[in-house]
């Protein structure tokens, strides 16, 4: 959502040139004399083609039925909504009264010649969407194109007064950057100028289509030009909140779609006090940790307020925390401190996307302040005035970060270090904080979205059954299934778990539960017969606390490839805490990580003179499976991607 940066001046300017080259161009339009020097961008035309002309008028039917909210204009990018994209469409904009108005291959004279002939006639959206353009690359200049969109900005504004405009930036286009790229994106650093107009705000989203080396996938735009229902899928996600903003629909009972409210704007359900830090908080016993939780509950309603729809906190006491812990996930906050005011956004935990006065801090808000191996900095001061409102929006996949300021972009994709331990990465979940720093401030309008797994991934456990599981010996069923959760009672006889599908190369990722003194095991690349633990492998899980497990060995702790491989380090949490377990096998190379941290990193076939008695270290391929050994264990949150 890139915005071209500037001083005022320079916008006033460049807004006062277009603006005065729309009235050049109504004169011209108006005395033959000096047609032939008006551009063909600013001509008003209809293309000489019976197929265009009979969607133009089944558009002007549409509106004429009236029940207009939302008008999408553009050209096949936009007509694709009704293509590849239409599913998506369904989703976000069914229920919103919402009219396309895009037509392939059209060009900014075409879009004006309908607007004056029909498209808008008799309705009063509350929002338009204009993205128009790419198809002027060749024939007309980047001033020519630019004067384009203010035209169709300026008939938009004269003839729907009461209409928001978004206007988009034109989207990228060539699979690698070009001249053709490049010129479209001059053309943007032109038109975002229009946002100072009244009821205009102008919108970059051509980044999030990118990879980081400016490649555009064609798994979003097999042609390097028109979506695929993944790069609408992109185009709405990105979009959406400002959307629905300008469509007045925001509320806490109305998050933007796909979001879900962390704040009800009301009172602080949802949210709890700080307790220590992640590295500290694992450290703790259930006991010490429930204690310490309702201490700092108290403190938390003692010192943050719920005032007109509005979190207030009042300078003293501590973080306000969200009780779920996040993975991947997009958060839009609004925000706003008082002269010299410091805070920030913890993300799983760990801090911080910084927010602070700039009449102190020049830099401005946004930049991640803890880094010391990686940008800390925003990229452009992009912060409202102190006592006026700002917004964020962040994304945050893996290590990576992306932060939008009021629109701007002042963080692209850079590792958020872990401040508590940076030997290691930033954990794999952790909640969102809003940190306190000794002044006073205001946070609403607080929205989350969970971003799912990347590509490949896919669920091994549907939260409600055992479908896609089945239980290997044993002549008791001692497996089962419920609240998110997949359980065995531990009853004896009751056999292993195994899936319905071998594999070989994977990642796997889940979450396990153990009693005090539980034991169990993740077992991988096994067969059905014989001991999976050693016909397969086997990644322990135990409580290594119990006084019963004493004197393990180094190759019986939790995480450790069992019988082969001990862990580098010791990171159990006590026992009745979900931890996080993930294992990949690739080949010989076996790793694993706990609560985020990596303990395993072991090439099974330097292992092979254990071979006689653990043939599974041979195995490069089979099922995977959980066992059963006499106690209760809980598992959740299953996924696995095949390499």
């Amino acid at each position: 959502m890139r915005k071209t940066s500037g001083s005022a001046a320079l916008q006033r300017g460049g807004v006062w040139r277009l603006a005065l080259a729309l009235v050049c161009a109504c004169a011209l339009v108006s005395g033959a004399a000096w047609a032939q020097e008006i551009s063909s961008a600013l001509k008003p035309a209809p293309r000489d083609n019976e197929g265009w002309m009979k969607r133009h008028e089944s558009m002007n039917a549409r509106v004429a039925q009236g029940n207009v909210d939302l008008l999408m204009i553009g050209d096949s990018i936009t007509h694709g909504w009704e293509g590849g994209g239409k599913a998506v469409w369904d989703r976000y904009y069914a229920d919103r009264n919402a009219v396309n108005l895009g037509i392939g291959g059209d060009r900014t004279q075409h879009v004006l010649w309908r607007l004056e002939n029909g498209n808008i006639e008799g309705i009063s959206p509350k929002l338009a969407v204009l993205m128009i353009g790419t198809n002027n690359h060749k024939d007309n200049t980047v001033t020519e194109i630019a004067d384009g969109v203010a035209a169709i900005v300026q008939k938009l504004r004269t003839d729907l007064p009461e209409t928001k405009v978004l206007l988009l930036g034109i989207f990228p286009r060539e699979e690698t950057p070009g001249q053709w790229r490049e010129k479209l994106n001059e053309v943007n650093g032109i038109i975002s100028q229009l946002e100072a107009l009244p009821m205009v705000d102008y919108l970059d989203i051509g980044d999030w289509f990118l990879e980081p080396d400016g490649t555009l996938p064609k798994a979003i735009m097999p042609d390097a030009l028109h979506p695929n229902e993944k790069g609408y899928e992109i185009w709405a996600n990105a979009m959406e909140p400002k959307v629905a903003e300008m469509m007045g629909e925001i509320s806490p009972d109305n998050p933007p779609t796909g979001f879900v409210s962390l704040f009800n704007g009301q009172n602080l359900h949802g949210w709890k006090g700080l307790v220590e830090n992640p590295e500290k908080r694992a450290e703790m016993s259930p006991e010490a940790l429930k204690d310490a939780q309702a201490a700092a509950d108290q403190l938390m309603r003692e010192h943050w307020q719920v005032k007109d729809g509005v979190l207030v906190f009042d300078g003293h006491g501590s973080h306000l925390c969200t009780i779920r812990d996040y993975r991947d996930f997009d958060l839009l906050v609004d925000w706003k401190i008082e002269a010299e005011g410091d805070s920030g956004i913890y993300l799983r935990g760990s801090p911080q996307v910084q927010i602070w006065d700039p009449a102190k801090w020049p830099e401005g808000s946004g930049g991640l302040y803890n880094n010391k191996q990686n940008v800390s900095k925003p990229l452009v001061c992009a912060d409202n005035p102190i006592g006026e409102w700002n917004q964020f929006r962040i994304r945050m996949i893996g290590e990576k970060v992306w932060v939008y300021l009021n629109d701007q972009l002042v963080v692209d994709e850079v590792t958020l270090e872990n401040y508590w331990n940076r030997e290691q990465p930033i954990y794999d979940y952790g909640q969102l904080e809003l940190q306190s720093h000794g002044s006073t401030l205001w946070f609403k309008n607080v929205y989350v979205q969970e971003i799912p797994p990347g590509e490949g991934w896919q669920p091994l456990f549907n939260g409600e059954d055992l479908t896609g599981w089945e239980q290997v010996g044993g002549d008791k069923l001692g497996w089962g299934a419920e609240d998110g959760v997949l359980y065995t009672t531990g009853v004896e006889g009751a056999g292993w778990l195994s899936t319905a599908q071998q594999y070989g190369d994977f990642a796997l990722e889940l979450e396990f539960r153990v009693p005090p003194g539980g034991n169990s095991g993740v077992f991988i690349r096994a067969p059905r017969e014989g001991n999976p633990a050693f016909e397969g492998s086997e990644v322990q899980v135990l409580d290594d606390y119990a006084d019963q497990y004493a004197e393990l060995k180094p190759w019986q702790f939790c995480g450790s490839v069992y019988a082969t491989v001990a862990p580098a380090k010791r990171v159990t949490l006590p026992a009745e805490h979900w931890q996080k377990m993930r294992i990949r096998a690739e080949g010989n190379h076996v790793q694993v990580w706990l609560n985020c941290v990596p303990i395993i990193d072991a090439d099974l076939s330097e292992h092979l003179d254990k071979a006689k008695d653990h043939p599974g270290l041979k195995r490069q391929e089979g099922y995977i499976g959980f066992q059963n050994h006499g106690s209760r264990l809980d598992y959740r949150n299953i996924r696995i991607r095949e390499l």
